[in-house]
């Protein structure tokens, strides 16, 4: 279930809370006004419990002190508190995560199946965050992290903007614009508009320049190449459409996978370069799966949520 805005609003107000707690200058009158705050809706208790789970994996100071002051008669096992963990990654959100006292925050931005976010990042212009993706920002919002998925980045005017993906570092400059995907089979870096730096390492030998049009495939062995993609099929997921041509159906699945829950795999070895052609609209779910078998020389078989491929 999709978090409603009220919950995501209490979440984004823990999180303010938590790193209140944790700061120096916290006093006892903000400690009150914390419990208070806790006091005023029992849903808060989850989200702070949820929170300061986060905040104690990335090495924070804990704060089960604060919270046995305000719920000691309502203790809840640490599997419950895991569970909820779970659910939380499952539907996206956006936390603070410092990694100790003296660190400065950074925000986890993610979304949900079948969800895009659109984020403004001032003085950086914004990014557009694709379905099932997950990137970390720098507190001042100049560098991020895409640890999953695909995201549209079109900085502003003023300043350079820095993401990393897959120990290579991208370099925007003022309005530039790249389009970054990254998955277990490799990463893509599109330069969008303008000249892309693209870094790996401290050498300048290592730098690569890409320019409007141009794409940079980085493989899972660290085989690289450059090639000019289709740039309407490239950005169609902007529009809730995923556009296919002749392109290989181990790669449509992979795409395809961001934006359902289902499980979707291909059988054989023998299937996976299979041309496919065809336009996939997110709204309409497994439609377009169970269309494949009309398109492609293959079946498809449903145990549950897991939808298989094999050759006929």
């Amino acid at each position: 279930m999709i978090p409603s805005e009220n919950l995501l609003a209490t979440r984004e107000r823990a999180a303010e809370w938590i790193a209140r707690l944790h700061a120096d200058n916290c006093t006892d009158n903000d400690r009150a006004e914390f419990v208070q705050w806790m006091r005023g809706d029992s849903c808060r208790a989850d989200a702070v419990e949820l929170l300061t789970d986060y905040w104690e994996f990335g090495g924070g100071v804990q704060t089960k002190d604060i919270l046995h002051t305000v719920a000691a008669a309502d203790a809840r096992p640490n599997q419950r508190r895991r569970r909820i963990l779970l659910a939380l990654a499952s539907v996206g959100t956006v936390a603070l995560l410092p990694a100790n006292r003296s660190a400065k925050a950074s925000r986890i931005l993610q979304t949900p199946v079948g969800r895009t976010l659109r984020i403004s990042l001032p003085d950086y212009g914004s990014c557009l965050l694709d379905s099932g993706s997950r990137i970390t920002l720098s507190e001042d919002g100049s560098r991020a992290r895409l640890d999953q998925g695909q995201v549209l980045l079109s900085p502003g005017d003023r300043k350079t903007f820095h993401l990393s993906a897959r120990n290579i570092t991208v370099y925007l400059p003022e309005q530039a614009s790249t389009n970054i995907r990254s998955d277990n089979a490799c990463t893509d870096i599109t330069a969008v508009r303008g000249h892309i730096l693209l870094s790996k390492g401290t050498a300048s030998s290592t730098d690569v320049w890409i320019r409007t049009g141009q794409r940079l495939r980085i493989l899972k062995n660290g085989r690289m190449s450059v090639d000019y993609p289709n740039m309407e099929s490239l950005l169609s997921w902007q529009t809730g459409r995923l556009i296919f041509r002749n392109t290989p159906l181990l790669d449509a699945i992979s795409q395809i996978q961001r934006y359902t829950p289902q499980k979707i795999t291909i059988a054989s070895p023998a299937l996976e370069n299979l041309k496919l052609s065809g336009v996939y609209f997110v709204s309409q779910g497994e439609m377009f799966l169970r269309m494949l078998p009309r398109l492609l020389p293959v079946r498809l078989e449903q145990n549950g949520n897991l939808y298989t491929f094999r050759a006929l």
